[in-house]
């Protein structure tokens, strides 16, 4: 799965690369005359997360460029697949075991809407196994299976979380600057209301409740 910024990934990549070509190239002459050949390298992620996303999404290094150029002297390019179910039909067509852990999966996040994790997890396990979906795999490593499920599915549920939290406080952050800088102005209670309602689309309420809130942590300040 993916949860961090996906547009950041051939930087990622640039860095994973060459790791790996300076090992395979540690035992060779790289000042001789003689032009050292490396593998052909591809740069795929299989997307499987939550967001829509489209089939394929190509992603450049140039794009992290600044300034830009329209000529970039080193380039990467790193392309997205999305493999959730109803996505990449044909690649699905052609990689059976691709469809089946799709499906595996969607069952997974199915049936966590009515139960357990847990519980969601075996009961995809055992009908996966039933209709030979991943089959092989699931009876041999079923214990193991079970248990990444487990901690990736709470993995992003956590960092799905981590995000709206992030998004709250930062919101938080945002109206108490807002307030201050009003009280700067010596701005009007009801400018500062209007001001919350417009820019954090807040009811008036609401509104009134953060400023109430803002007065009593700080009684010396007091619009007029």
């Amino acid at each position: 799965m993916i949860f961090q910024t996906r547009s950041n990934l051939p930087l990622r990549f640039l860095m994973y690369i060459a790791d790996i070509y300076s090992a395979y190239t540690k035992d060779m002459n790289l000042y001789g005359r003689k032009a050292i050949q490396i593998p052909l390298p591809s740069f795929i992620i299989f997307y499987n997360g939550r967001e829509q996303q489209p089939d394929r999404t190509e992603y450049l290094l140039s794009d992290l460029f600044h300034p830009t150029a329209d000529y970039p002297a080193l380039e990467l390019k790193a392309v997205m697949l999305n493999i959730n179910k109803g996505h990449n039909q044909e690649l699905m067509d052609a990689c059976h075991t691709l469809r089946d852990y799709s499906e595996y999966v969607s069952r997974i996040r199915t049936y966590s809407a009515q139960m357990p994790l847990s519980d969601a997890v075996e009961k995809a396990i055992t009908e996966c196994i039933q209709e030979n979906i991943l089959r092989d795999f699931l009876i041999k490593n079923r214990a193991e299976a079970k248990a990444m499920s487990i901690y990736e599915y709470d993995e992003e549920k956590t960092m799905r979380m981590l995000r709206e939290e992030a998004y709250e406080e930062a919101i938080e952050i945002g109206i108490r600057t807002t307030i201050e800088t009003c009280m700067e102005f010596n701005a009007p209670s009801t400018l500062i209301i209007q001001k919350l309602i417009s820019k954090f689309h807040l009811s008036e309420e609401k509104a009134q409740a953060y400023l109430n809130e803002y007065l009593n942590q700080n009684p010396k300040h007091s619009p007029l």
